[in-house]
């Protein structure tokens, strides 16, 4: 079958991107991959590769769109041409309150987005979403209790997930005929899994990515501040660190500045020997946006014993694979955590193992690549114009011309009609 892929397309800006630079090869094995685009004019021509037995894209049929929506403002051109022409969407965040935001203020909107949320949960909520914009437990309240997707997704054919509470959110509240599938988050798997071995010196934890309120930085290092001893932990922070002044100041204020280091943005092979030379990984969220996290799988693949909030996704991961902070006891539970792990190194690196072999069998990116064009493939099937007009119409005309070009001009305006027409509901 034929698709296009409409993502984010810098890996370094954008882990959406590079899952899609990643999945690429895999995707091509099983489609004909039409187009890489991220609906604002640009292309992604350098991910293209040339598997060993492509599938040829089938002539004549309108390509299927799978379209990429996270809670980042590289997703509003996605949203736009999503609702244009109706697609697959692959749903990377359940709460999309920040890329309604974006989209209220880029249409001089200012209330949209705040109109988005009432429409799906009804005008009870009206009075917490107004108190979000000023204070931060009702907004954690708001996108923990009410995550706002309805609006991006409710034109889709069909929509992928990462995770089970993502698919219960989604399967509870849109129309029927919208059917959801979920699948595991896909990683390229490195081949073996490199040996940890007990080393001298402080417990070396390491934080990727963006920081943010609900990455609990702030209450790690508070927790941390309770040590006996606080020189026995270390903490490398790498990525986006734009709060690095505000951390610095909190470091201070708990007594753990001088164990800190703030790394920036290094290269891949920088981070993956940081990843390999440490002890634990932080990958808290709280309030979660219902992802499913890609710096996990990174951690994993590193073999490293990860901190995450004992919420969604992070939640239905196997206890055996991760270490789970509860949300109602948190500043606890990493006290707790901080202190056995200065004293059971061994147990925890057998953590970070399972992690790595459950990276391995439950996250490979070509049984991905391949459950999600065999759900792009049905919901095609599903287009009205699909059925009617590509399997009826054409075969008919074709037979009505005398000769092949008359035939692909008829099939051109045949084609235009397959990506407006609206979808079939069942």
């Amino acid at each position: 079958m034929n698709i296009n892929w409409i993502t984010p397309l810098d890996p370094q800006s954008s882990e959406i991107a590079r899952y899609s630079e990643q999945i690429m090869p895999y995707l091509e094995q099983f489609a004909g991959v039409v187009a890489i685009e991220d609906a604002a004019g640009g292309s992604a021509g350098a991910w293209r590769s040339q598997p060993e037995q492509p599938v040829l894209p089938e002539q004549g049929v309108a390509p299927l769109p799978v379209y990429h929506i996270g809670n980042n403002p590289l997703h509003l051109p996605i949203y736009q041409r999503s609702l244009e022409e109706p697609g697959l969407v692959v749903l990377h965040d359940l709460s999309l309150v920040d890329l309604a935001r974006h989209l209220s203020h880029d249409l001089e909107q200012p209330g949209l987005w705040k109109e988005m949320m009432c429409r799906q949960y009804g005008d009870e909520v009206r009075s917490l979403v107004n108190r979000s914009e000023k204070s931060v437990a009702d907004y954690n309240e708001m996108v923990a209790h009410y995550p706002l997707f309805q609006p991006f997704v409710e034109g889709a054919l069909g929509v992928v997930v990462h995770s089970g509470y993502a698919r219960d959110a989604l399967c509870a509240q849109l129309a029927p005929g919208i059917p959801v599938v979920q699948l595991n988050l896909p990683s390229t798997l490195p081949a073996e899994i490199q040996p940890r071995t007990a080393s001298p010196g402080p417990l070396r934890f390491v934080f990727c990515g963006h920081v943010g309120p609900n990455r609990r930085l702030i209450e790690f290092l508070e927790a941390w501040s309770h040590l006996p001893e606080p020189g026995l932990v270390s903490l490398d922070l790498f990525g986006n660190i734009s709060s690095s002044r505000q951390l610095s100041q909190y470091a201070e204020h708990y007594g753990v500045a001088q164990y800190i280091r703030f790394n920036g943005y290094v290269s891949d092979a920088e981070l993956d020997e940081a990843l390999q030379s440490a002890d634990f990984a932080i990958n808290l969220r709280w309030p979660t946006m219902g992802e499913a996290s890609a710096s996990q799988l990174r951690y994993w693949s590193a073999a490293l014993p990860t901190l995450v909030s004992d919420v969604g996704w992070y939640g239905e991961l196997p206890d055996d694979t991760v270490c789970k902070i509860s949300i109602d006891n948190e500043a606890g539970d990493l006290l707790a955590l901080l202190e056995d792990a200065l004293l059971a190194r061994e147990k925890y690196r057998q953590l970070g193992q399972r992690g790595w072999e459950r990276l391995h069998s439950e996250h490979a990116p070509s049984e991905y690549a391949r459950e999600l064009v065999a759900f792009a493939a049905d919901r095609a099937g599903q287009r009205f114009a699909h059925t009617m007009l590509e399997r009826e119409l054409v075969t008919i005309i074709a037979g009505m011309c005398e000769n092949d070009t008359d035939a692909r001009l008829f099939r051109d305006a045949i084609e235009t009609a397959v990506a407006t027409v609206a979808p079939e509901r069942e």
